[in-house]
């Protein structure tokens, strides 16, 4: 193995280690062993002259100097992707990978279709996906450990975004609730109930309908997955505002009613303005869009 190609591992384990915060976690993704990791660390940092990471019992943290050239390493190394894209390309292979970020709907309504049709036409291209929250999905498409990411618009200035769809948004209710103007809701109706959300399940237009409407979030839960949510809004705990692609998979003995002027957050894709898609995932975003356009993926 030549120098560069050394680097370039050295680099990817680096990287790793960043992200889990721990050395054997890292070792595991990258399917080596610990002496492994330990070993390359240790070459990277005396090539270097310095220590990149502060390790110990709980982990591995990143030195200041290590803070400094993560995005040096995660550049160089998304760069070599590119390069062997390109040249996978001019020899007549389609190869690659796409590192996606998408919302819990998003994994369950449309990613299952996306993948399957995308895995026909591109089999070689490898696709890595991570479910999380609005913010992670922001952070990490923009310090580049995700390609693109489904995203709640608007949203940063750093991103080039398509639009894809309009989602409207619910009121979740227990049974038994009857609203003042039948079916819609209207916010002086839940200003002195409890309005409860999932940490991670709410976005900009949730938050600006509570604001502008002085709703009041309970704070005496802390939830993580919408399906709890409900399940504490069917007990009578009180209420929840919800997208309906969230509400589309989540049964249970519950009541929606629309928000009146039929509020909704729209759906879209976010890269990175400072770097240029990899081939892979320019393919990958024409292939989001033409399922979105043909509406195939809608349940």
């Amino acid at each position: 193995m030549g120098e560069n190609s050394v680097s370039l591992t050295a680099y990817q384990i680096f990287c790793t280690i960043a992200e889990q915060k721990n050395m054997t976690k890292a070792a595991e993704l990258l399917h080596i062993t610990p002496s492994a990791v330990t070993h390359s660390m240790n070459a990277l940092e005396k090539s270097l002259g310095f220590a990149l990471l502060n390790r110990d019992r709980g982990g591995a943290t990143l030195t200041a100097h290590g803070e400094m050239l993560l995005p040096r390493f995660r550049a160089i190394l998304l760069e070599e992707q590119r390069l062997q894209e390109e040249v996978a390309q001019i020899n007549g292979l389609e190869k690659g990978c796409v590192r996606i970020g998408a919302l819990n709907s998003v994994c369950i309504q449309w990613l299952p279709d996306i993948l399957m049709s995308f895995h026909s036409k591109y089999p070689n291209i490898e696709v890595r996906v991570y479910q999380g929250g609005y913010q992670e999905i922001e952070d990490m498409v923009e310090d580049s450990r995700l390609d693109l990411g489904f995203v709640s618009m608007p949203t940063s200035e750093h991103f080039h975004t398509i639009t894809l769809f309009h989602d409207r948004l619910f009121c979740v209710m227990p049974q038994g609730f009857v609203p003042q103007e039948p079916p819609y809701v209207r916010a002086e109706e839940l200003r002195d109930l409890p309005l409860i959300l999932a940490k991670r399940g709410y976005d900009r237009n949730i938050q600006e309908f509570i604001e502008d409407n002085q709703l009041t979030v309970s704070e005496q839960h802390d939830i993580a997955l919408e399906s709890a949510v409900i399940a504490l809004v069917e007990s009578g705990m009180g209420y929840s505002i919800l997208p309906e692609m969230t509400l589309k998979h989540q049964p249970g003995n519950y009541q929606t009613f629309p928000l009146i002027h039929n509020k909704y957050r729209t759906i879209g894709l976010a890269v990175s303005k400072d770097k240029k898609p990899s081939l892979a995932t320019q393919k990958m975003i024409q292939e989001i869009r033409d399922k979105i356009e043909d509406r195939s993926i809608y349940h």
